[in-house]
């Protein structure tokens, strides 16, 4: 009895064995040729696509920035002494004119006073030389008349020659006081002039130990106190700094170098600040500074932006977090992102890329063809110059091409494009090239790349003209119509797909 026990679980066991074997050998044996592991069930690897599309595109620059008042003032002292009264503290408003200081005016006060007591003696001394101007004009008239009867008689032989001539010097004499008189009295009232300028000066001193607010607005800073000895000798001493109108306000952000471009006034601006972290403020990009600043070898440079602040919940210091938008574009056809990052391993290529017979274009560079008949050049010259460019770089072309080699690819392209450069400078007249470069300036937003799009179940490569970016699309330019389906991964994740630097060709 046991023993058929015993037989019956051995023959249970072993086709219970055969049929796991069996169930294996099911699950493994391998497909049609060229089948792709996995696709029966739906697990395989797959292309995961992007479609092109219209839609907008606004470059986003984030950058960080401290509010300030529009308008700050400092408030100095032009007059020296002791501060008798301070009328202003910290927060207070005032209006423009109002009196935030008072400085003892005792010292100026007697120098008014003095200065008014030589401008009284000034007027005095005018007084006196115009008293002797008309003394010697009444001489000078009085010698006349004696001069007219001693010629008289000089006539008649009544008077000597002697006495005629001294007749005539008593009129000389009389003529030459009247000279000194006038001379002496335009002495006296230029004096006069003088001393009434000291005198004004003397005055508007006397008024600046009344210290008065320049502009309307608000102070943010006392820096005396009563009693304080205020010494103007060499400069004139900060006593108050005073903010504007803070309903309206200013940032000052620093823009890195690379993010300049595009950026101008009127640009809009969305920022928060951290005592309020779930609101967001409006503004707009008032001023691009031309001046750079270089810390840790980063150069930045300031835009300051504009906003209101009519509840002024914004305080003078507070640091701001800023998205500017630039270069927003509306209804153009973009791409996500992640289409121009995408980078296929070699095994992917082989397995995914389109096969394909047409022969590749004739033209080593399409896009130099498009530039040079642009300038106006005939189609022989352009065939010679894109002929030397194939000849002169068909080692390097290859190494750009070869999938495994694709680390060292930047720098190759680098140099095909120095290359092709060379080429055209070389066939081409001084005029012509000036025009080319020009062109080229014209037409550096658009970067040229290479994308991998969807064909049938497989993926082409095909070149393409980009644009503005923010980040999430990418503007297409050329080379893609709507609807079209690039690639932005293979497989469920990443596929073992690389991402990194667009796959750029020389433009």
């Amino acid at each position: 009895m046991n023993y058929l026990k015993y037989a019956a679980l051995l023959v249970g066991t072993a086709l219970f064995v055969s049929g796991c074997d069996n169930a294996d050998a099911t699950q493994g044996r391998p497909g049609p040729a060229g089948a792709i592991p996995g696709a029966a069930t739906g697990q395989g690897p797959s292309l995961q696509t992007g479609t092109v599309s219209r839609g907008e595109i606004a470059k986003i620059i984030n950058s960080t920035g401290t509010v300030r008042p529009d308008i700050t003032v400092q408030v100095g002292s032009e007059v020296s002494g002791k501060l008798l009264k301070v009328v202003v503290d910290f927060n207070s408003i005032v209006k423009k004119g109002d009196v935030l200081a008072i400085i003892d005016p005792e010292n100026l006060e007697n120098r008014v006073a003095q200065v008014e007591a030589i401008v009284e003696n000034r007027k005095s001394d005018i007084n006196i030389n115009e008293a002797s101007l008309g003394r010697a004009e009444v001489n000078a008239a009085q010698a006349k008349r004696s001069l007219d009867r001693r010629e008289q008689l000089f006539a008649e032989n009544a008077i000597s020659k002697a006495q005629l001539e001294e007749t005539e010097r008593a009129m000389q004499l009389a003529e030459a006081d009247i000279k000194v008189a006038k001379a002496r009295l335009e002495g006296s009232q230029s004096s006069l002039k003088q001393a009434e300028a000291d005198l004004r000066s003397a005055k508007v001193d006397l008024s600046r130990t009344v210290i008065r607010a320049p502009i309307d607005g608000v102070v943010m800073e006392r820096l005396v106190d009563p009693g304080q000895t205020v010494a103007a000798s060499l400069s004139a001493p900060e006593l108050f700094k005073i903010a504007g109108d803070l309903s309206k306000i200013k940032i000052d952000a620093a823009i890195v170098e690379s993010d300049v471009s595009g950026l101008g006034a009127g640009d809009p601006v969305s920022f928060s600040v951290d005592a309020y972290p779930g609101r967001n403020f409006q503004g707009t990009v008032d001023q691009l500074r031309l001046k750079s600043q270089t810390q840790s070898n980063i150069v930045t440079y300031t835009a300051v932006v504009a906003a209101n602040n009519a509840d002024n919940v914004l305080m003078p210091g507070m640091t701001t977090n800023l998205q500017i938008t630039t270069n927003s574009k509306s209804d153009i056809l973009r791409i996500p992102a992640t289409a121009e990052r995408f980078r296929p391993t070699p095994d992917q290529i082989s397995m995914w890329q389109e096969d394909t017979t047409s022969e590749p274009s004739g033209d080593v560079d399409p896009k130099t063809r498009e530039q040079l008949t642009t300038l106006g050049l005939n189609g022989a010259r352009i065939d010679t110059i894109l002929n030397t460019m194939a000849d002169d770089t068909v080692t390097l072309r290859e190494q750009i091409n070869d999938p495994t080699q694709g680390w060292r690819k930047v720098t190759r392209l680098k140099q095909l494009r120095e290359i092709f450069d060379g080429i055209i400078k070389k066939e081409l007249t001084s005029t012509e090239y000036q025009d080319y470069r020009r062109l080229l300036q014209a037409n550096a937003q658009t970067r040229d790349a290479q994308l991998w799009v969807k064909s049938g179940t497989k993926m082409k490569l095909v070149d393409v003209g980009l644009g503005l970016s923010d980040g999430s699309f990418v503007e297409v330019i050329s080379g893609l119509s709507e609807g079209d389906e690039v690639i932005t991964s293979i497989g469920g994740g990443d596929g073992g797909a690389r991402r990194g630097p667009p796959r750029g060709r020389p433009g």
